[in-house]
């Protein structure tokens, strides 16, 4: 029997929630009062975040000219809003890191997000656009719909998965026939169970869309950005198959061709540095 959409939306709730360290930081950082070394006495409670948070900062993503060794300094060095990003991407990291997938290495599948990320704050970079780092946030986010579905619908996926290589067909169209869903529908829906602001909501619920439509500048630089790393076969989430261009996302970013040398020469300078910050022990 075909597994419901609906359902499977319902079936979100069985997933791991977010570490509790992350709706504790991200108090400590929201209150009037709050201070850096306040979120840093939290973060210090879990060694394995505090470690990964220090691995990124001074990770070729933020290009630190001094290395730093002590969370206080790094979240001065960041400040407050890029120190919320990354607990939540490392947060959210953390949640699928060690759950076997079968389909799909999970590795493979963070060196994509992370690759999607990279690329679309380098577009945001390019574009000359404040707080780069919230577009690498959405691009790291944008196939977090995928994982719910190898987890909830492993046999299923493995079907999709195996008819998408044998047939090339599409695999978000192959998702829609036989689970009634998709990643995006699904990574829209788990975002906002966890109530992640709604800029990542919908860069996950909507990098695939082609129609006409007033798409945050986010979203857009996510699908470019999902377009190169797919290019450059850094890592998959499933299928390496290279999306088709959406003009509507093109004209929204901004972009020019020219744009796109510097912006895939960052991508692949970056990429493997960013994911041994967030993977590795």
């Amino acid at each position: 029997m075909q597994p419901s959409g609906e359902r499977l939306l319902e079936r979100l709730s069985e997933l791991p929630s977010l570490p509790a360290i992350y709706h504790q930081a991200r108090d400590a950082l929201e209150r009037p009062d709050g201070s850096l070394d306040a979120v840093a006495s939290v973060l210090e409670t879990d060694t394995a975040l505090s470690a990964r948070i220090l691995r990124v900062a001074n990770s070729a993503l933020y290009g630190l000219i001094a290395k730093v060794d002590s969370l206080p300094r790094a979240l001065t060095m960041i400040g407050t809003e890029e120190v919320h990003r990354i607990i939540l991407a490392t947060s959210v990291v953390s949640v699928f890191r060690d759950i076997p997938l079968g389909a799909v290495s999970m590795r493979s599948f963070w060196e994509h997000s992370i690759a999607t990320g990279v690329a679309s704050r380098a577009i945001a970079r390019r574009l000359g656009q404040t707080g780069a780092e919230r577009f690498y946030l959405a691009g790291l986010l944008h196939d977090i719909g995928r994982l719910p579905l190898y987890l909830l619908e492993p046999e299923t996926m493995g079907q999709a998965l195996q008819a998408h290589r044998e047939h090339r067909a599409d695999l978000q169209t192959l998702e829609t026939q036989m689970l009634g869903t998709t990643h995006t529908e699904v990574g829209a829906a788990l975002l906002t169970q966890w109530q992640i602001p709604a800029v990542y909501c919908e860069a996950a619920g909507r990098h695939h869309d082609l129609g006409e439509d007033d798409y945050r500048l986010e979203t857009s630089a996510t699908h470019v950005a999902d377009i190169i790393a797919n290019s450059l076969r850094i890592g998959t989430s499933g299928t390496r198959a290279v999306p088709v261009l959406s003009e509507t996302h093109w004209r929204r970013t901004g972009l020019e061709v020219d744009d796109l040398r510097p912006v895939v020469e960052l991508t692949l300078r970056t990429t493997q540095d960013v994911v041994s910050a967030f993977l590795e022990l």
